[in-house]
């Protein structure tokens, strides 16, 4: 039992930048992607290539148990009507039997009438010799759609329940990884539940960010930034636990907040090489060809410190730019390094981050144009943002919000059928991963990290953020 919490409890950025690879490894041979089936209370699986959704789990008392589902059903469509077959292709997305089942859930549920909520499932149920085909009838309890203010609430307000209840009495939400882990993930999660507004959650909301300013104020900088510092302080964490402190504050921060984000904001500074690349804490990575998401994350960082008083250092920010304009892809998004033909298939989040830094800082309005194109025209791709998907999941509909609502608003139907599955019966949020790479997202405990995500996507509306208001 010992080292098995070892084992969890190594250095995020360590597993991230390798033992993640795996994953990718894994789903590009074609692999199964298993997943919640929402409001039905059971999780399901489809292989690439062929239509089915094969049952994997029934939750006790949930829908899918009640019609008589079982382990090992095959649902092959509705109302006799096949699903389409489930494909790997990143700009697939959805598309398939999870959205075909997503957005007929989210319907079929939301009907007033009792008698409209029967969902028609055709099912393949193995037995000896040929699995027979039945036809199932699952009656729905009553949910808004998530397309509609009411349903929208409803998740929104059980993803935040979950936080709450699962927050630590320190003001700290504990990933399956270290100490960098735990910052990234209670970063976000308290920015998610800055953007509800809730008097409820002021004093929850205060705790969480004065562990997050940590020991003596400085976040857990070392007096030497280009020291790799506790868990080897990831760079993820700095520039999360820069948003959140200004989102805290709103941009006005007492001395003491002022302080402590100066200070990250200047470690970022120095752990910047001089060809202006980054690793994920203070060696450049990949033997010196650098990690464009820390760019453009410390971008997004910098612009939110000027947003609380602290200057940009121009010359930083510059010579950073400058490897992202080197790595903007033709179709708008920004690759992994500046090399060519490297590939956007994992862009969301390095392209959202981007565009919001400079949206926020109010400069280079083409490249924000051009970031927030590639956002809305790949939309598919969002949830493939190399290893932390979810930090795409979160970023990309704050700059959609902020630049073209109409392109925010074919994100949310793009994502109907994730939202949809995600909830439960019951209303537990479930994570759904990507189709390739989603080993980061594992690291910094997938249960919270959903609960963030269905808030930042569904929230922009209300700007409280600053990520969401021009």
């Amino acid at each position: 039992m010992m080292t098995r919490h070892l084992a969890l409890r190594m250095p995020c950025n360590w597993i991230i930048g390798g033992i993640s690879m795996l994953f990718l490894a894994a789903t590009s041979l074609g692999a199964a992607e298993e997943f919640p089936l929402g409001i039905l209370g059971a999780r399901g699986k489809a292989t690439p290539g062929e239509n089915p959704i094969e049952i994997t789990s029934v939750k006790e008392n949930s829908p899918a148990q009640q019609a008589g589902l079982k382990t090992g059903d095959r649902i092959t469509g509705l109302a006799n009507r096949p699903f389409p077959p489930h494909s790997n292709r990143v700009d697939d997305g959805g598309n398939g039997p999870q959205r075909v089942l997503g957005e007929a859930l989210d319907e079929i549920a939301a009907q007033q009438d009792e008698a409209a909520r029967n969902i028609v499932l055709n099912v393949q149920r193995p037995g000896e010799g040929e699995p027979a085909t039945i036809e199932v009838t699952c009656p729905l309890p009553y949910r808004a759609s998530v397309l509609e203010a009411q349903g929208r609430q409803e998740l929104i307000g059980q993803a935040a329940e979950h936080l709450r209840k699962t927050c630590l009495p320190q003001g700290y939400w504990n990933a399956p990884v270290g100490l960098t882990g735990d910052r990234v993930l209670t970063a976000w999660a308290t920015v998610a539940l800055q953007s509800l507004g809730e008097a409820d959650d002021r004093e929850l909301l205060e705790r969480c960010r004065t562990w997050l300013r940590g020991p003596e104020g400085r976040s857990w900088v070392p007096d030497d930034a280009l020291q790799k510092g506790p868990d080897n302080l990831g760079n993820w964490a700095l520039t999360a636990s820069v948003v959140a402190l200004v989102e805290g504050c709103q941009g006005q921060p007492s001395a003491e907040e002022q302080r402590t984000i100066q200070v990250i904001c200047d470690a970022l500074r120095q752990r910047m090489n001089e060809a202006g690349r980054f690793g994920h804490d203070v060696t450049t990575g990949y033997s010196g060809k650098g990690f464009n998401v820390i760019n453009t994350l410390a971008h997004l960082a910098w612009a939110m410190g000027e947003r609380a008083g602290v200057p940009i250092d121009e010359a930083s920010w510059n010579l950073s730019l400058e490897q992202i304009r080197q790595s903007v892809d033709p179709n708008g998004g920004i690759r992994y390094w500046t090399m060519k033909n490297t590939g956007t298939a994992d862009a969301s989040l390095r392209t959202s981050s981007m565009a919001l830094g400079l949206a926020i800082a109010e400069q280079e309005d083409g490249l924000v144009e051009t970031f927030s194109n590639y956002l809305d025209q790949h939309a598919a791709r969002t949830r493939e943002a190399h290893a932390v998907g979810s930090l795409g999941m979160i970023l990309a509909p704050a700059m959609l919000w902020r630049n073209d609502r109409a392109a925010y608003q074919r994100f949310l139907q793009e994502w109907r059928w994730y939202l949809s599955l995600m909830q439960d019966h019951q209303g537990q949020i479930t994570y759904i991963g990507g189709k390739r790479n989603n080993g980061g997202d594992s690291y910094l405990g997938t249960d919270r990290i959903a609960c963030v995500i269905a808030i930042m996507l569904l929230s922009p509306s209300d700007e409280r953020l600053i990520l969401f208001r021009k």
